[in-house]
């Protein structure tokens, strides 16, 4: 674009806007209630591209439009000293990374009293991280703005600050395995990615960043465990289908961290038929976790995926399905009539051997006493999962297909996946439905990217007396 014509920004759903001339209304209530869309337009993270492109094409006049709104978006939408409008740590520590873009690119001395402002939510009680929160790659993509910001502007406090707090945290945002603790496959690589960061930041500091990278190298091999045979990673949490880190840990082919309530077994690093699996367990949700600790499973195998979690559609708690997707008949588990989460405790005993593993959950996250057993096999391509609860008249598994999947016709539970094989489902409990992309629940969706669902079988068996157990083989 010309550097004398107004920008233009577009940002569906929402009209066009003009930078420049935004409606001072618009900060406060903007067009679009979805919260993603919210970050990116009071985060200023648009102005970003723009302000890169503007400085590549040498287009001082754009650069100078961008300073402009700004400088007068914080005229306009001051600090309420809440969370309201976009003052939210999320949003703020966005605003700044935009802030400091625009300053590194112009010095506008304009830019100072608004960056300052976001800094004063980052290092205030709206911080998260401790002592408010659980360590979080918020606190941490804060604390990565302040040292920027703190640079740029020559205030060692602010970058004494956001270093303290890095040192202060790098040990609470990790198991000592190297397991995310925010619960999400898809947060494992953001962390590890974030991490590795950190540690490149902290000048004056050997010892600390050597253990950082340590911990980061344990991250990235925790996450090619994540990764399947198909090069993508498990879907568990808040996650997209992204590309995982394929990588070859050769005789490594289990993982068992009770910390982070994660079991991954493989029997092949680079076999794309083996069979991969994952099994939930331990802490309760937190941060981008769902509800999966009573056991909850993923399973592919002769290359194709058949049990899958069902990734994330959005952060609107608004959503239906937004709140599906956390849910706990959304996953591979277990769930009592009436049942309501109740916290409760959750642990596993594993036996490995050659061409099985085994695994018994027991937990009371529904406030009763349940059991799974878990059975995995290398060489004949199956999965069975029995389930039993005390105390407890009704209960239902739930069981998510990968969207691939077709179900054969005919009154057994027999379903033809487009690269030739076949999955046959059978159950000592009784199936009472298989819907596939109900709106009501809803129910049998899969969300293979942000705001993307695809229909996918879901399959719903209530149990028949103590015990239920089902049976998933593929040939």
């Amino acid at each position: 674009m010309p550097d004398a014509l107004p920008i233009r920004v577009s940002m569906p759903p929402a009209a066009p806007f003009t930078v420049g001339a935004i409606p001072a209304a618009m900060w406060r209530r903007p067009p679009v209630a979805d919260p993603t869309w919210r970050l990116n337009f009071q985060g200023l993270m648009w102005m970003r591209p723009l302000a890169r492109r503007a400085a590549l094409d040498g287009q001082t006049g754009s650069l100078a439009a961008l300073v402009r709104q700004a400088v007068l978006f914080h005229r306009q939408n001051p600090d309420p000293r809440s969370v309201a409008y976009g003052w939210d740590e999320g949003t703020a520590l966005r605003r700044l990374e935009a802030e400091n873009c625009l300053y590194a690119l112009t010095r506008s001395a304009g830019l100072i009293p608004g960056m300052t402002a976001d800094a004063r939510v980052l290092t205030g009680s709206r911080y998260y991280g401790p002592p408010y929160h659980p360590v979080h790659n918020h606190g941490l993509m804060a604390n990565l703005q302040l040292i920027r910001a703190g640079e740029l502007l020559r205030l060692p406090a602010w970058r004494r600050t956001a270093m303290n707090r890095i040192l202060t945290e790098a040990p609470l945002a990790f198991s000592r395995r190297g397991f995310s603790l925010e619960q999400s496959s898809m947060y494992q690589l953001t962390n590890a990615t974030l991490w590795d960061q950190a540690a490149a930041r902290l000048t004056g500091y050997p010892a600390a960043a050597a253990r950082i990278r340590a911990t980061v190298r344990n991250a990235y091999g925790i996450f090619s465990f994540m990764t399947e045979p198909d090069g993508k990673i498990s879907q568990i949490g808040d996650s997209d289908e992204i590309a995982g880190r394929p990588r070859d840990l050769k005789g490594n082919r289990a993982v068992r961290d009770d910390q982070a309530g994660w079991v991954i077994g493989r029997w092949g690093w680079t076999d794309r038929d083996a069979p991969h699996y994952t099994i939930r367990y331990g802490p309760a949700r937190r941060a981008h976790g769902h509800e999966d600790r009573a056991g909850g499973v993923t399973w592919s195998t002769r290359g194709v995926r058949v049990l899958v979690g069902p990734g994330r559609f959005s952060y609107d708690r608004n959503n239906r399905f937004s709140l599906y997707q956390t849910r706990p008949d959304a996953q591979n588990v277990a769930v009592p009539a009436g049942g309501a989460v109740r916290g409760g405790t959750s642990a596993i005993t594993s036996t490995f051997a050659a061409t099985s593993h085994v695994f018994v959950v027991r937990d009371t996250v529904y406030g009763k006493v349940h059991t799974r057993g878990v059975t995995v096999n290398a060489t004949i391509a199956r999965m069975v999962v029995s389930d039993s609860f005390r105390g407890v008249g009704r209960w239902r598994q739930h069981w998510h297909l990968d969207p691939d999947w077709v179900r054969l016709p005919g009154a057994a539970l027999a379903f033809r996946h487009p690269a030739g094989r076949r999955l046959t489902v059978t159950t000592t409990g009784r199936v009472t439905a298989v819907p596939r992309g109900s709106p009501a629940g809803p129910a049998g969706w899969h969300f293979p990217r942000f705001q993307v669902r695809e229909a996918a079988y879901q399959i719903m068996v209530d149990n028949v007396g103590a015990w239920t157990t089902t049976t998933f083989r593929v040939t």
